[in-house]
């Protein structure tokens, strides 16, 4: 089975990054998840990086605000900043084309009923930020599946009912889904992707139904290869609704 090796080192912080010149030099390269954005007063757009920082260069001038890429950028102190709202925005270089990051918002419904559910080979935990604004309150996932030629996959998050969960408490169902026609004696081939999902829809019920400060607890589980349960994740993560996140 193929194994993580793109977010498992975003998750951990542990990038590719190089530090040039003497001391005290501040010089990067990295290959990260960039979340692009735009800044209304001056409509310049920008990107923000897992590391924590913020990029622009006239390539991402031309991305598309509330998309994903996965790109490797360099910063020379020679390349200087540009300031947007207040904020030193780093001008990077981009090396290589930049890669889309899939999105798909997740459904308040229940998942649909299916004999057998496609499943992954593997499921990363996920990694977000608890700011609705720092990655448009998405957060990714890393996962591992297989396909065969002419055929394509796509993630699908659903709420699950669950008379047992408190109301601060949810279950979330991860589901794959293969479409596509595949090629007459194509064999089955592992894959790893990521995808950024959307949580607006959950952070919005919750706030619906009052303006004080909570935190909801969160929980994903998804159908795994060679396994007749469905396999939960052992962690619980945590979205704060209400007031400032």
């Amino acid at each position: 089975m193929k194994k993580f090796y793109l977010l498992v080192s975003l998750f951990a912080f542990t990038l590719i990054m190089t530090s040039c010149l003497g001391e005290g030099s501040r010089n990067y390269s990295e290959t990260s998840v960039v979340y692009i954005d735009i800044d209304l007063a001056s409509g310049k757009t920008y990107g923000k990086t897992l590391t924590g920082r913020l990029i622009t260069s006239n390539e991402i001038q031309l991305m598309l605000p509330g998309s994903f890429k996965f790109f490797n950028y360099s910063w020379d102190e020679a390349y200087g900043t540009t300031l947007i709202s207040q904020s030193s925005v780093d001008n990077v270089v981009i090396s290589g084309d930049p890669v889309d990051i899939s999105r798909t918002p997740l459904s308040l419904s229940e998942p649909p009923v299916v004999d057998e559910p496609v499943t992954f080979l593997e499921m990363g935990e996920p990694y977000y930020v608890n700011n609705e604004q720092y990655l448009g309150d998405h957060w990714l996932f890393e996962y591992a599946y297989e396909t065969r030629k002419g055929e394509s996959a796509h993630v699908q998050f659903y709420k699950v009912d669950d008379s047992e969960l408190l109301e601060n408490e949810v279950l979330l169902e991860i589901r794959l889904v293969i479409t596509g026609t595949p090629e007459e004696g194509a064999s089955l081939t592992s894959k790893t992707d990521i995808v950024a999902v959307n949580m607006g829809p959950l952070r919005s019920y919750f706030e619906a139904m009052g303006q004080s400060r909570k935190d909801v607890k969160i929980k994903f589980q998804y159908h795994q290869k060679n396994r007749t349960e469905v396999v939960k994740m052992a962690n619980t993560y945590l979205m704060t609704v209400g007031g400032e996140s």
